[in-house]
């Protein structure tokens, strides 16, 4: 479940199109994929259904205007020359903080529904797992499909926010990714140790709930160190790319485009966020 909820957190950050839609049916989706995952009875899945709306009820009246203030701070910046690196860096900060603390409000939902669930369940949820592994895997097996998916997801998530890019701009992207490439491998094996743990976890009712407990307030602490330093470089380098070489070549029309998406998606934000 909480891969669903940094799903909907990355929508929020990264764009998305329908955010109201998405926060509207997210509940329902949440408790497909959780079924998806762990095979949960009709009454587990009613509960679990009804705890995340209330998750996301909380949640989007207390971080979504956080997250929609995030996004305003960016739009006076946006037709400068040379954007402010240490603003970037800062919001760049604040936004990874949303993901953990957005998965922070759906820890207690997590807790009891790890609580209720059988042995066969935890079976079902490593086949899955393992399943998306190897998904994974085969999807970056060599370094050139490797490229590829990382390049269709950087790709995506700019054109949101600054509309079609330039030859130039889709050369620079892969190269940038072909100097620094997505730690993928490392990220499979950090999934395949995250799931070890869990499922030694889950033949101790105390211990697992420490750690779905720890998991929901930083999720970062149950991956393999080596893929979080590996990550964190990445995150760095794109961060570095995006200040130093990417937005001198934006156009005037991109700039344009990129704040109207800020000040449309701040505003969409707010005023979900208002709604009872």
């Amino acid at each position: 479940m909480k891969n669903l909820i940094l799903g909907l957190i990355l929508l929020l950050c990264t764009g998305c199109g329908q955010l109201d839609v998405i926060v509207r049916w997210a509940d329902i989706t949440a408790a497909s994929r959780a079924d998806r995952y762990f095979d949960l009875t009709s009454e587990q899945k009613s509960e679990l259904k009804e705890n995340i709306q209330n998750d996301i009820a909380k949640m989007r009246k207390e971080m979504f205007p956080e997250v929609a203030k995030t996004f305003r701070s960016l739009e006076p910046e946006i037709k400068k020359e040379q954007i402010n690196k240490d603003l970037v860096s800062k919001n760049f900060i604040e936004i990874q903080s949303y993901f953990k603390k957005g998965t922070n409000y759906f820890k207690d939902t997590a807790l009891k529904t790890v609580g209720k669930l059988k042995k066969s369940q935890f079976e079902h949820f490593a086949k899955k797992v393992r399943e998306d592994i190897t998904e994974t895997q085969e999807n970056n097996e060599t370094p050139e499909k490797s490229l590829k998916a990382s390049y269709k997801r950087y790709r995506r998530s700019l054109e949101f926010w600054i509309g079609g890019i330039s030859v130039k701009q889709q050369d620079e992207i892969e190269n940038f990714l072909k100097a620094n490439p997505y730690p993928w491998q490392l990220q499979n094996k950090s999934r395949e140790h995250s799931l070890k743990l869990f499922l030694e976890a889950s033949h101790n009712p105390g211990a697992l709930q420490k750690f779905v407990a720890d998991y929901f307030v930083d999720y970062e602490t149950s991956r393999l160190p080596e893929f979080n330093e590996a990550l964190n470089k990445h995150k760095a380098a794109f961060q570095t790319f995006l200040t130093e070489q990417f937005w001198k070549g934006l156009s005037t029309s991109q700039k344009n485009v990129l704040r109207d998406n800020l000040i449309s998606r701040a505003d969409d934000l707010d005023k979900i966020a208002q709604r009872p």
